[in-house]
């Protein structure tokens, strides 16, 4: 059986139309559920403001406080909240007094000091050679056999002719370890053996 829908008195939608009152707040008066306020606002053109309710403080602002930027030869000020870190009032002043590029920071990975010389090597490397494979795969690869994991039947890997290891020992660049003359297919297996007779 269909419900037939309610009727509004003239009292009842000055009350929705007013925005002084929260959905919950007229829930509870008009006894109706949140749901069918919502959609009687919408069908009225009710438009509800942003943040606190009139006569009432905005508690997201009672949160915030105003900062002066710490940057080089800056004295802007700035509001955040309460329990915001930030300490500058952009990224371009931020980089101005801490000098990202120089060290390595934003758009450059920071150079870990603690990292050994050689996995440095060896991460720059493999980067380089796989943009190597990507522009050259039809010389590398030219049976277009699949590159994948150790473990699966049928693949293949990309493996450096002189091993990475040994490229470093003799003070070979980077480049020169991942140029293509260095860079061949090899089945998954054949290229694991290979790395365990290098690491005895």
């Amino acid at each position: 059986m269909r419900v037939k829908p309610r009727t509004w008195t003239q009292d009842e939608i000055n009350l929705i139309i007013n925005t002084f009152y929260s959905t919950k707040e007229l829930s509870e008066r008009l006894s109706a559920r949140p749901g069918t306020i919502k959609r009687m606002r919408r069908t009225l053109g009710v438009v509800l403001p942003m943040g606190a309710k009139k006569g009432k403080p905005n508690r997201k602002n009672l949160r915030q406080v105003v900062k002066t930027c710490i940057g080089k030869n800056c004295s802007n000020t700035f509001t955040v909240n309460q329990a915001s870190k930030k300490k500058f009032c952009s990224k371009s002043c931020q980089q101005r007094t801490q000098n990202n590029a120089a060290k390595g920071i934003g758009s450059r990975k920071m150079r870990n000091p603690l990292t050994p010389e050689y996995k440095r090597y060896a991460q720059r490397v493999h980067g380089l050679s796989q943009k190597i494979y990507e522009k050259n795969k039809s010389i590398i690869n030219p049976n277009n056999v699949p590159r994948t994991l150790c473990g699966v039947d049928g693949g293949w890997q990309l493996d450096h002719v002189i091993p990475i290891k040994e490229c470093f020992q003799r003070g070979m660049t980077p480049e020169q370890a991942a140029s293509i003359e260095n860079l061949r297919m090899l089945p998954w297996k054949d290229n694991l053996m290979r790395q365990y007779e290098h690491q005895r």
